[in-house]
């Protein structure tokens, strides 16, 4: 299908202002959809304007709006309190395609605050986008319940602000749901869900089938999880998401034998458990190529003999050995004021 802008009337009413053809070319994919939106607020009020307007404009903090503009200012786009960035050197045509193949730097993550909604943001946000509208009432049925306003702002944020489909965002209601079922005690709350959305986005989940093989993996670190805290003796409790990915990596790594092989060392060697000392073993072990428990017993062997007295140098005798001299004979020999000989 092609598009077409339409020339007259509606979104022309206002007025317009020129944009670089390189956002289009070049930053489309560069710059995040917020730094996109910023230099657009910028380009329409004449080339200049504060942290404070663009955060206003966006629903965002000041201080997210200057993090925003530090990646146009690192290319040399904008500038700030009207100090110039210095121009880069002149690069030969030969050096410029060179570069241009290198592979480019990665993009600094910007963190930035979801806006906050008040309740005639959400009815507006629903009436907008009926897909909006369609997932609070889903989400209630997922829920079995109302929905507070809380959770309310996070869904409409999910989509509006992260750009999560609506089907995701039900599937990852349906896992939280199935974790507050199972812990009654320790139920998650909005911030739990937010957190999962945050990593989904930066772990790149944009469709269904990716949601779901989250959603198995999610599953299998609970399930080792259950098993790791069985055998460190640790009561029983619910991970955390970075817990959880611990135990993932673990099991990318090793088999539960040699899981098992790092909880007991950790046993060993400290007074309560210690999933973070397990985790440590762990590492040092893939670094060191240790796969088996063969492996682990050449190891600890090692180390035992690095611990061991070392054998005396020639001509002195080790410490915990029969001493060279008679001492019996030295104490008779100084009663005798008899000469001694070493």
């Amino acid at each position: 299908m092609d598009y077409s802008i339409v020339p007259i009337g509606g979104i022309w009413n206002s007025g317009s202002f020129n944009v670089p053809l390189a956002l289009s070319d070049k930053y489309i994919k560069l710059a995040s959809e917020y730094q996109l939106k910023a230099l657009l607020i910028i380009l329409s009020t004449n080339g200049r304007n504060s942290s404070g307007e663009i955060a206003k404009r966006l629903g965002i903090t000041a201080a997210d709006a200057e993090e925003l503009m530090e990646f146009w200012i690192s290319e040399k786009v904008v500038s700030a309190d009207g100090i110039l960035p210095a121009a880069p050197p002149a690069a030969c045509p030969v050096q410029a395609e060179t570069d241009e193949k290198k592979t480019a730097a990665p993009i600094k993550k910007i963190q930035i605050t979801a806006p906050v909604l008040t309740p005639k943001d959400i009815v507006a946000a629903a009436q907008e986008n009926p897909e909006i509208a369609e997932l609070l009432n889903e989400a209630q049925i997922v829920l079995g319940r109302t929905l507070s306003h809380n959770e309310r702002e996070m869904l409409v944020n999910m989509v509006d602000f992260y750009g999560m489909k609506t089907e995701i965002v039900l599937m990852i209601l349906q896992y939280w749901r199935s974790v507050n079922e199972k812990e009654h005690s320790r139920a998650k709350g909005v911030a739990y869900v937010l957190k999962i959305a945050q990593n989904w986005m930066e772990e790149g989940i944009q469709t269904i089938e990716d949601a779901e093989e989250k959603l198995k993996s999610l599953e299998k670190g609970d399930r080792l999880w259950a098993e790791i805290i069985s055998l460190a003796g640790i009561s029983h409790k619910k991970p955390t998401l970075k817990q959880s990915e611990m135990v993932l990596e673990w099991s990318r790594n090793f088999s539960i034998e040699m899981i098992s092989c790092a909880i007991e060392q950790m046993r060993e060697n400290t007074a309560s458990p210690s999933l973070p000392y397990v985790n440590k073993i762990l590492k040092q072990w893939k670094k060191n190529g240790i796969k088996t428990p063969a492996d682990v017993a050449v190891e600890k062997e090692r180390f035992e003999k690095s611990k061991a007295p070392k054998q005396a140098v020639k001509g002195y005798d080790r410490i915990d050995g029969e001493p060279s001299y008679n001492l019996n004979k030295i104490i008779e020999n100084a009663r005798n004021n008899t000469e001694i000989k070493y």
